[in-house]
């Protein structure tokens, strides 16, 4: 199966599914931060997190229980326990959410990120370019605090795999990758 045709599917679902009257809309927005300094004998180590996703998504039947969309997320990781290493990463492709309550509180969610682009720096070497694709599992309660308007918290698995490293626009294959548990914060504006 091609991407591009991946890709056509997804979008005729989701312009299909408003004109048969069987769905809402719902856009998600999910961050985290952490930061930590430890300072011993005259030396500072450093590390950093920032990620963060933005979801937009239509509901694929009349109880809005199954949703169906795009997610584009970053992450950040800074590091410098002596020698600094940063790495970049965002990605985007299909999300897929079922909510497990009548409520429509408690969510669990599937990405599958068919694009992932990474640029890894350590020390004053020169920045290189990953390519992959990733996928994330979450799990959340995510309760209505006004009329469409949700905010929770959400535990995510992440997983991304890199298969070509761009150096000098020289393509090489590759094994690498990033494997990250995180929490989230979550905020979720639903159209039903």
């Amino acid at each position: 199966m091609s991407m591009r045709f991946l890709l056509k599917s997804i979008v005729s679902l989701l312009c299909l599914a408003p004109s048969v009257g069987v769905c809402g809309a719902l856009i998600d927005a999910n961050v985290f931060y952490f930061s930590d300094a430890f300072a011993y004998s005259e030396e500072t180590t450093t590390f950093n997190r920032t990620m963060w996703d933005f979801f937009i998504g239509m509901g694929l039947n009349k109880k809005n229980a199954y949703v169906l969309g795009w997610n584009y997320d970053s992450m950040s990781f800074d590091d410098n326990p002596g020698t600094a290493t940063k790495l970049t990463v965002t990605d985007m492709g299909p999300k897929f959410l079922a909510y497990l309550n009548k409520e429509r509180t408690w969510v669990i969610g599937f990405t599958y990120n068919l694009i992932t682009k990474g640029k890894y720096t350590e020390g004053s070497a020169a920045a290189v370019e990953l390519r992959g694709s990733a996928m994330k599992v979450e799990v959340g309660y995510t309760p209505e605090v006004s009329e469409g308007i949700l905010i929770g918290a959400k535990l995510n698995y992440y997983k991304a795999s890199f298969n070509e490293t761009v150096v000098n626009e020289s393509i090489t294959k590759a094994t690498n990758g990033r494997t990250v548990i995180y929490p989230t914060l979550s905020f979720t504006v639903r159209w039903d």
